[in-house]
């Protein structure tokens, strides 16, 4: 907090060793790039907003010329259309520089908007992997199914279908045997209880899951919600 932006931005230099590296150029072209003006270089953090902030983050995170970027939670804490821009830079910046991307986040209007593809995880590990808009479209995992249902919807007059999900999440240190999600999925089965799923792989899409749900699968109990 008591360095300037500038500094901030060009701290990866120093690091790194990169003398090349000319502050005076570096410094304002990085600060267009994430559309802020040079002169933001000379401000300190609490004079941002947070959307400012996340942008000289950004910043910074480029400065090195990567290849990939590791976003965790890129828009947490900043108000909607503020998500809105932030979103639309990290989409503007892999184009433009041919960045690849891995956004770790829990809200799903952020991965429909910049994932290409996505993975879902249930107790620190991977139940469904596979491109962004099929899963959308068709879920193959019960979990993945119920995380969708409950995603809000921005037509209230359009009616969904709620998956609510029973029993509470189990502890990381008492894991349950078999398929970890078998105390809280609608669909369980006996083998659920006793054997762990291994990966199902089809050309786009890997499922850890004995029956992966067919599209338009419904649950028992399953209600129409507005």
């Amino acid at each position: 907090p008591r360095m300037k932006v500038g500094n901030l931005i060009a701290e990866p230099f120093r690091i790194h060793g990169m003398a090349d590296k000319d502050p005076s150029i570096e410094i304002p072209r990085l600060l267009s790039l994430v559309g802020l003006t040079p002169d933001f270089a000379d401000r300190y953090p609490h004079q941002l907003s947070g959307g400012q902030a996340r942008r000289v983050g950004v910043a910074r995170a480029i400065a090195l010329n990567p290849a990939l970027i590791i976003a965790d939670e890129p828009t947490a804490g900043l108000d909607v259309s503020v998500q809105g821009e932030v979103l639309n830079l990290l989409n503007d910046l892999r184009e433009r520089l041919g960045l690849a991307m891995i956004i770790i986040t829990h809200n799903l209007h952020v991965v429909h908007h910049v994932a290409d593809r996505m993975a879902v995880m249930y107790l620190g590990r991977f139940v469904e992997e596979g491109e962004t808009e099929e899963i959308f479209r068709a879920p193959s995992h019960p979990y993945t199914a119920a995380l969708l249902s409950a995603n809000p919807e921005p037509d209230p007059d359009k009616a969904r279908e709620r998956i609510a999900l029973p029993a509470e999440v189990p502890s990381l240190l008492a894991r349950p045997a078999g398929c970890e999600f078998h105390s809280r999925c609608p669909w369980v089965a006996t083998r659920c209880k006793s054997e762990v799923p291994a990966f199902f792989d089809s050309k786009t899409r890997r499922v850890a899951c004995h029956t992966p749900l067919e599209p338009g699968a419904r649950p028992p109990g399953t209600e129409m919600t507005q």
